[in-house]
């Protein structure tokens, strides 16, 4: 049984051409677009510590992600259908958000936060917006998001720590 908050049950409700637009680019181009911020990252902004930790952080939510939509075995809300198709995987954990959330941990103390963090909200409301989501899924994906990201630079910085010291100079 879907448990709807009523923040998210009046979002889906809410109909826009231009956001619904806006929304359905996000559902196609999150993914690549992010994974072409990252090879920016890496090849010339030249920021490879980083870039390391969202591309690990990444890969094990591609792999967590579905385990954990199974696992959890939450139906989607589908509020919205003239919006949009309803996916046929299962809701919770929603895995857009986290990919837009590993950014907003991964620049928090730099000049490029609000720009993250704008980014994780846009990502997040269009999800609840186009009625894929409800808030729970996308509580569930930033904090599996932050988390992964904080194991995996705890373990980097572990197993790679000459390599981050150095980096961490520039």
């Amino acid at each position: 049984m879907i448990e709807y908050d009523s923040f998210s049950a009046w979002l889906a409700m809410y109909n826009s051409p231009i956001l619904t637009d806006i929304s359905l680019f996000i559902d196609m181009f999150i993914y690549p677009l992010l994974f072409i911020f990252l090879l920016y990252l890496f090849f010339i902004k030249k920021d490879k510590k980083r870039a390391l930790v969202i591309g690990v952080t990444y890969i094990i939510l591609i792999l967590i992600i579905p385990a954990l939509k199974f696992a959890f075995s939450e139906e989607r809300p589908c509020s919205a259908p003239w919006k949009i198709s309803c996916p046929t995987d299962n809701a919770l954990p929603s895995g857009h958000t986290a990919a837009a959330a590993v950014f907003v941990i991964a620049y928090l103390t730099t000049p490029a936060f609000p720009f993250a963090l704008l980014t994780y909200v846009i990502v997040s409301l269009s999800r609840i917006y186009l009625g894929v989501h409800v808030f729970k899924d996308i509580l569930a994906g930033t904090v599996i998001a932050f988390s992964v990201f904080l194991i995996v630079e705890r373990l980097c910085r572990k197993k790679l720590g000459a390599y981050f010291k150095k980096s961490d100079k520039k």
